[in-house]
């Protein structure tokens, strides 16, 4: 754990995402109103491992999607790997929504899986979120919290979202995007920057 923190605080910074603070959206059932009232916005820091030998390990992401398919990041292993933490209930979850589904399709041909994390939602409300962006990738229901807890020594928590982590071919994390992804174009060329041959 000493070593990831170490890691964590050599990492060069890439640039400074402004992270919005809201409580508004459509669902205005209770538990979202509960869950706007927990999360913490991501403070915008965003970290790059740019030397293969200071990337650690990620650790095994499995559940079940929000049709209740079994997902395994082992089952993805040589790919890289893009994982949003958002809830339909985050404001600015649903302002970046846009521009992951983009970087998903631009990236479709490459060797790049995206993944979401849904954190504390109701499965209508999550599906309604992945119809309404098009989102093309499935997302793990993680009402709980628990595959975000595995991220804790990592600088995130379930209470700090959105945020977005890229893990390379090895799956060792590459970066991470402690905000709300405010263009496209930026992730995308941070994804290819992951794959490059280490």
């Amino acid at each position: 754990m000493a070593l990831r923190r170490r890691t964590m605080l050599a990492a060069v910074p890439l640039l400074a995402l402004a992270a919005c603070s809201g409580t508004g959206g459509e669902n205005s059932n209770r538990v979202n109103e509960i869950n706007r009232d927990r999360y913490v916005s991501g403070d915008g820091s965003n970290y790059r491992w740019e030397e293969p030998s200071e990337r650690f390990d990620a650790p095994r992401l499995t559940g079940d999607d929000l049709d209740g398919n079994p997902i395994d990041t082992d089952d993805w292993a040589g790919s890289v790997l893009v994982v949003n933490f958002w809830g339909s209930w985050c404001a600015p979850c649903v302002a970046e929504a846009p521009y992951l589904a983009e970087a998903a399709a631009e990236l479709e041909a490459e060797n790049v899986r995206f993944l979401g994390v849904d954190i504390r939602d109701t499965a209508d409300a999550a599906k309604a979120f992945e119809r309404r962006w098009a989102v093309p990738y499935p997302s793990i229901s993680d009402e709980p919290g628990r595959i975000a807890d595995q991220f804790v020594d990592y600088g995130l928590s379930p209470n700090d979202i959105p945020a977005t982590i890229v893990i390379d071919a090895e799956h060792r994390v590459f970066s991470i995007w402690r905000g709300a992804i405010d263009d496209a174009e930026t992730l995308i060329a941070d994804v290819r920057k992951a794959l490059e041959p280490s």
